[in-house]
């Protein structure tokens, strides 16, 4: 257990020194999500004050890494929450081909490893098919992970994991005929060319990086929820200057708008957490 005499005073010392040595902005994190990350690494050298844990984190190079990658944790799948997709496939990409001349651009914002920018091309490829896709839709991918980016651009997705059995299987039944897009083998799924050239994956800050522009479709899906409150309202905004007029904003199924982006937007679909810019 952490000491309770030292608990504010050292976690807000580690929260600081994180954000000086590693440039993680932890202030701008909910303190539950952070006290779960640090209170990992705690356990793993036994001990039970973060000032303790601060003297260690300072010094160690390797225990930095460490920590960035907990604190970057991204869980992703393939189609996570199906319904969500039943409606961009069924519904929202209809509507976008119907009102739109130019360019698709979909933004996958906390893109983490790649899977759900391939989901979004996959859709797209299966509506225009694979020329007209290729030419008419552009679909960007951001993280601050810089592991998950190198996932994400190599295309490859492993079936199994030492012993273990991941679903990527399972997560692919939502597309139909998935060897039409990865190369398939016994411990592999690996992108095929022509879908990752749909997907450019890049490195961005939501918080502090460069404020996007020009988007139709802009999925943020169980990203925000970390954040505070504040920092969340400051994103929804970003988020509605990035898009298109009539643009479409996924949020994921635990998140809520909060504050004035609750009139910038208007649902298209509440339970699948679908909203259109005004």
């Amino acid at each position: 257990m952490i000491k309770t005499q030292e608990v504010n005073e050292s976690f807000e010392e580690l929260k600081q020194g994180v954000k000086d040595i590693l440039g993680f902005n932890s202030f701008q994190y909910k303190d539950s999500y952070l006290q779960r990350r640090f209170n990992t690494r705690l356990r793993a050298y036994n001990l039970d004050s973060y000032h303790d844990y601060w003297e260690i984190l300072k010094r160690d190079k390797v225990e930095q890494e460490r920590l960035l990658q907990d604190l970057t944790i991204n869980v992703t799948e393939f189609f996570r929450d199906n319904p969500v997709y039943v409606v961009f496939q069924n519904e929202i990409v209809p509507n976008i081909l119907r009102g739109k001349k130019g360019k698709i651009r979909i933004w996958s914002a906390g893109s983490s490893d790649g899977k759900e920018a391939y989901g979004i091309a996959m859709i797209m490829i299966n509506a225009l098919g694979e020329n007209i896709a290729q030419n008419k839709v552009e679909i960007i991918g951001t993280d601050i992970d810089k592991e998950c980016l190198e996932q994400a651009n190599s295309g490859k997705y492993e079936t199994r994991i030492g012993l273990v059995q991941t679903d990527i299987e399972k997560q692919m039944r939502f597309i139909e005929h998935p060897e039409r897009y990865f190369d398939i083998n016994s411990n592999m799924y690996t992108a095929k060319p022509y879908l990752k050239q749909m997907v450019k994956f890049e490195y961005h800050d939501l918080i502090s990086g460069p404020k996007k522009k020009n988007f139709d479709i802009i999925f943020c899906r169980n990203v925000v929820i970390y954040f505070t409150r504040e920092l969340q309202e400051v994103l929804y905004k970003d988020f509605y200057d990035a898009l298109n007029p009539g643009g479409y904003f996924v949020m994921g199924k635990t998140e809520t708008l909060y504050g004035n982006a609750r009139e910038l937007f208007v649902p298209y679909d509440l339970k699948e957490r679908i909203y259109v810019k005004k």
